[in-house]
């Protein structure tokens, strides 16, 4: 089973738990495009600026017709940095006309600002990436996260 909903985490020890009972294969996570895996690296690699003087920000985009936010993306951009820097980033989200999805963090100082932007151009990478993920899934058994696995589909 591949699920890429969020909203359900907190329940991760009893399906985990159910999942090896039945030694069934089942794969999650907030985003299964692998460029937006490569970007959440990135985050992890921007979280120290957090420690020296740096103010950060996300925000991120979607179409209007998209229900939640912030977006699970946005979240764990901001699970990211708590975990790694200890600082709470704050999530400012906008619904408009059809945008796919951008994410974005800004990390502001006295002296400068970094940007570091992903901005998908169609839905393509995150159906590409769950099949990806549901091929690799394919005679395993366990609970997976994907961004502990996408480097192997």
């Amino acid at each position: 089973m591949v699920v890429g909903t969020t909203g359900w985490y907190e329940h991760i020890p009893q399906l985990q738990a159910k999942v090896e009972r039945v030694g069934t294969g089942f794969i999650f996570g907030s985003n299964f495009s692998v460029g937006v895996n490569i970007f959440f690296d990135l985050v992890k690699t921007m979280a120290p600026a957090l420690k020296q003087n740096y103010a950060a920000h996300i925000y991120e985009r979607h179409h209007v017709h998209k229900k939640d936010a912030p977006s699970g993306t946005a979240a764990t951009m901001q699970q990211i940095l708590l975990r790694e820097s200890g600082a709470e980033v704050e999530i400012t989200s906008f619904r408009e006309g059809e945008v796919v999805g951008m994410h974005e963090l800004t990390l502001e100082s006295a002296a400068d600002t970094i940007y570091l932007c992903h901005d998908a151009k169609s839905r393509r990478g995150f159906a590409e990436g769950a099949v990806r993920a549901a091929e690799w899934l394919d005679g395993k058994t366990g609970f997976y996260e994907f961004k502990d696995i996408w480097r192997q589909v």
